[in-house]
C-alpha cells in the first residue's frame, strides 16, 4: 500500500507541471511543420523540372523527403494537445482542492486554459494533414509523369 501512494504522489507531482510544456512542444511542432511545407514548396518544383535526370528510386526518395514529419504531426498533435488538456484539468482540480473557498471560477479558469492545448493540437494537426495530402498527391502526379516519359523514351529508342 505504501508503494502505491508513493507512485500516485510521484505521478501527481509530474502531472502538476500543467499544460505549459505541452504548449511549447506544440508550438515547436508548428514551426517545424511550416518549415517543412516551405522547404517542400521550394524543392519539389526544382526536382520536377529536372526529373528525368533522376533514377526512379532517387526521384521517389527526393520527392517524399520530410513528408513523414507532416504525417506524424498530423496524426499525433491532437493527442499531444489532449494530453496537455488532461494535465491542465488535473492542475485545475488540484488548485480547487487546495483553495480555501469553493468557487466555480477557480476550476473554470483552469479548465479554459487547459482547453487551449487541445485547440493548439488541432491547429498543428489540421494544416499538417492538409499539407501532407497535397504533397502526396503532387508526388504521385510527378511520378506518374516520370514513368510515362521514361516509357516513351524507351519506346522511341527501340
Amino acid at each position: 500500500m505504501e508503494k502505491s501512494v508513493n507512485i500516485t504522489e510521484f505521478f501527481l507531482k509530474l502531472a502538476l507541471i500543467g499544460e505549459a510544456p505541452v504548449l511549447y512542444l506544440l508550438i515547436l511542432m508548428s514551426i517545424i511543420g511550416v518549415a517543412v511545407v516551405i522547404e517542400r514548396l521550394i524543392v519539389i518544383p526544382k526536382i520536377e523540372k529536372n526529373m528525368m535526370d533522376y533514377d526512379p528510386i532517387t526521384l521517389k526518395l527526393s520527392l517524399e523527403k520530410r513528408l513523414g514529419i507532416l504525417a506524424t504531426f498530423g496524426n499525433n498533435a491532437p493527442f499531444i494537445g489532449l494530453f496537455g488538456t488532461v494535465l491542465g484539468i488535473i492542475q485545475a482540480f488540484h488548485d480547487l482542492g487546495r483553495a480555501s473557498e469553493f468557487g466555480v471560477r477557480v476550476v473554470m479558469a483552469g479548465i479554459s486554459e487547459a482547453l487551449v492545448a487541445t485547440a493548439l493540437g488541432l491547429f498543428v494537426a489540421i494544416p499538417s494533414v492538409i499539407a501532407y495530402n497535397y504533397f502526396v498527391r503532387r508526388v504521385k502526379k510527378i511520378l506518374l509523369i516520370y514513368e510515362y516519359k521514361k516509357n516513351l523514351n524507351l519506346e522511341l529508342e527501340e
